[in-house]
């Protein structure tokens, strides 16, 4: 956060000076805090995701990350596979702006947990997938029928499916894209 520590005399003597150096002083710490670069202090992290859903077949790993909540862009998602239900060594999958994952892992027993986090916040609380965390068994060779996208980026799951990478709400009322 930028603060000028001699400001205050300012304001009776250049009440101008001070007026402008006020608003620059607020316009960076706005943008700092919107890209998450405060040094300050961390972001807080956002809102835990609603769920994780996750099956395999055939040695394939079909990973799908449900999130509702009102999110701004540049938030991320990760997943995480570990043998043990503990997560004291967790694998990590960078997702990006995405909500699902696919991946030939081979015929290993895995438990799944997932979370979001933007540049600069503390991560969202990890949710398992079960309560208590659930195996899943990889199996054969063949991969299964991938569960239905997830989405991206700041839109509502379902909303608009791939090709949005961190979405397109900036703010402004989101009007869904017709594909032919």
């Amino acid at each position: 956060m930028l603060t000028i520590s001699q400001i205050a005399p300012l304001k009776d003597r250049d009440p101008y000076l001070y007026e402008t150096l006020t608003k620059i002083v607020s316009a960076v710490n706005a943008a700092s805090q919107s890209a998450g670069v405060d040094s300050s202090t961390p972001s807080p992290a956002p809102s835990p995701i609603a769920s994780v859903m996750v099956q395999a077949a055939n040695g394939w790993f079909d990973v799908a990350i449900t999130d509702p909540s009102a999110t701004r862009p540049g938030l991320f998602y990760f997943a995480e596979s570990d043998t043990a239900p503990s997560f004291h060594a967790p694998r990590v999958y960078f997702l990006g702006a995405s909500r699902n994952l696919y991946t030939q892992l081979g015929n290993q027993t895995l438990y799944w947990r997932a979370y979001s986090q933007y540049v600069g916040s503390l991560p969202s609380t990890p949710i398992t997938f079960g309560s208590p965390p659930t195996a899943v068994v990889g199996g054969g060779t063949a991969g299964p029928t991938p569960l239905p996208s997830s989405g991206s980026g700041t839109l509502p799951n379902g909303l608009l499916r791939g090709g949005n990478g961190f979405g397109t709400n900036t703010g402004a009322r989101v009007t869904p894209k017709t594909v032919l």
